[in-house]
């Protein structure tokens, strides 16, 4: 049984969106303790799980497909890992989204046999739409921006609501990866656990019990 719900309210999946990308502000300027950040990502997480999947017919850019003469993301994981380490740098008293294996994780969860197919297909169409708005903006594909750069063009992605629900989607997938057990691909050794001096349930599970294999 699902536990999304069938037709939650359109606001309240904004409200999550802007939630969660104000958690990461808070977070960069560390205007939150590490406390404060585990209690609102629970909630928010929460929440997550109630909402469905994006709309297929959105773009980020709120019009139409991306522009197909753009080059090609035939490889989108050196391009979502830009993405993760810009939203979750690390810093000198955290890990960020590289330390804690962000890209490895969502690739193994994009690769479930049950994950939402519009689910998969949003967050990898989503680095057309990307590079669309990055060639218009400064004339080269995300990956060869400067940091200030993709600074731009992802604040100019979360001004659609499509493209602020991408951002939520990826940033949803790093803090699972920081708060997950290492078996599942990220958190290695870990490491976001003890950032956050989280105490883990017990017992944890086997490599070949994982939710998935259940």
């Amino acid at each position: 049984m699902s536990i999304r719900k069938e037709r939650p309210d359109r606001h309240e999946s904004l409200d999550w969106s802007k939630e969660l990308i104000s958690l990461l502000d808070d977070v960069r300027s560390k205007a939150i303790d590490r406390r404060a950040f585990v209690t609102r990502l629970s909630a928010l997480l929460a929440i997550a799980a109630s909402l469905p999947q994006p709309a297929r017919a959105e773009t980020l850019a709120g019009k139409g497909n991306a522009n197909t003469d753009l080059p090609s993301v035939d490889e989108p994981w050196p391009t979502l890992t830009v993405v993760a380490d810009h939203l979750f740098p690390t810093t000198p008293d955290a890990p960020g989204a590289k330390e804690i294996n962000a890209t490895a994780f969502l690739r193994t969860q994009l690769a479930e046999p049950d994950m939402d197919p519009d689910n998969r297909k949003f967050i990898l169409n989503g680095l057309g739409w990307l590079n669309e708005i990055a060639t218009k903006r400064h004339e080269a594909v995300f990956i060869d921006l400067s940091k200030d750069q993709r600074e731009d063009v992802l604040r100019q992605i979360e001004k659609t609501g499509a493209g602020e629900r991408w951002i939520s989607l990826i940033l949803l997938y790093i803090f699972e990866a920081l708060l997950s057990d290492p078996v599942y691909g990220g958190n290695p050794d870990r490491i976001g656990w003890r950032w956050l001096e989280h105490q883990p349930g017990f017992p944890r599970p086997p490599a070949n019990q994982r939710y998935q294999e259940l």
